[in-house]
Formats: structure tokens, C-alpha cells, sequence
């Protein structure tokens, strides 16, 4: 009868499990060599104007070491079947991205990179450069970092910083920020 309480327990367990996993999506380059992601999963709003959410960034250079790992075909493959399923990055639905993409075959490129690098940044021991707890005013156009993390190559914590006071900044039109507000703020 024990048995039959642990599998019972373990099962609704499960969907819990899965329903606090990160649904970690693409928002944009940071620099030339940096690709940043927001939990869309983890998304809160504290009130009608305001957005808190984790960002996370990694490296071009780790992204690009998947495509040459192991796991290659795999990744193509689920990339693949995701893209077949009709879906399409929220990034990629902004109207300031779609004009950047006004050829159908580069923004096919850019369906199949960003498809592929959101796969990458949802596995598990992915190396991120930093990850940032941000607080966005929707209303005010501005953004300030609650929390940064830092991480060393190793992957522990270099650095942890929690600012005494929000530092909030204006968000620079067409920028990251930008594209990460017009991504996760209410429609007005």
C-alpha cells in the first residue's frame, strides 16, 4: 500500500514540478556577442504599470558550442519540430524586429537561430554570463535592476549584488530594454 501513496504523491507532484519550470525566451542581442532571455514563466506584476522579471544572458560562444556538441541532431530536430508546430518567438512578432527582417528567407534565419538558441537557454546547465532580477515602469518608460547575479566560467557566483535603493534608467528606444518591455509590458 506504500508504494501505491509514493506513486499517487510523485504524480501530483508532477504538474507542479513542471508548472514552476522557467520558460526562458529570447529578447535580444546585448552587444555583439551576448544573447539575453526573459522567464516568461516567472512574469509579475505588482501593479497595472509595472513589470518584475528575471533576465538572464549567455554568450554567443556557449550557444554556438551546442551546435557542436553532441546533442547536434537532437537540437535541430526538436528545433524543427517546434518551428512545424507554427511557433514563433514573441521577439520575432514585434513590429520594430519584423522590419528588420523584411526578406522572407533572413527572417527564416532568424526563426530557426532564435528557435534553436530559447531550446539552448532552457536546458539544464546552460552557462549564463549574469542574470538579472529587473523592475520595469511601463508607464514611466524606465527599468532598474532588483538583483544582479554574476557568474564565473565555472559557473559558481562571482558576484551577487541586491542595490539598497532601485536605480531605475529610461529605457533607450529601439534597444534591448526596449524590445523587453514592449515584450512583457500590458497593452495599453
Amino acid at each position: 500500500m506504500v508504494c501505491v501513496r509514493t506513486l499517487i504523491a510523485v504524480l501530483f507532484l508532477l504538474p507542479i514540478a513542471d508548472a514552476c519550470a522557467a520558460d526562458w525566451q529570447y529578447a535580444g542581442m546585448v552587444g555583439k556577442d551576448k544573447a539575453s532571455f526573459f522567464d516568461a514563466a516567472d512574469i509579475q506584476y505588482p501593479d497595472k504599470d509595472t513589470v518584475r522579471l528575471w533576465v538572464k544572458v549567455i554568450s554567443e560562444k556557449t550557444i554556438k558550442s551546442y551546435f557542436k556538441g553532441q546533442d547536434r541532431d537532437q537540437l535541430i530536430d526538436e528545433s524543427a519540430r517546434k518551428m512545424a508546430s507554427g511557433y514563433t518567438p514573441a521577439f520575432l512578432r514585434l513590429e520594430s524586429i519584423k522590419r528588420k527582417f523584411p526578406d522572407d528567407y533572413k527572417m527564416q534565419d532568424a526563426l530557426a537561430t532564435m528557435v534553436s538558441d530559447e531550446i539552448i537557454a532552457n536546458r539544464a546547465g546552460v552557462q549564463a554570463i549574469t542574470s538579472t532580477y529587473f523592475e520595469i515602469d511601463c508607464k514611466g518608460k524606465r527599468m532598474a535592476p532588483l538583483t544582479i547575479i554574476k557568474y564565473r566560467k565555472n559557473g559558481s557566483i562571482a558576484k551577487s549584488e541586491i542595490p539598497k535603493q532601485a536605480k531605475y534608467f529610461f529605457i533607450v528606444p529601439d534597444s534591448s530594454g526596449d524590445w523587453l518591455a514592449m515584450l512583457v509590458c500590458p497593452k495599453s
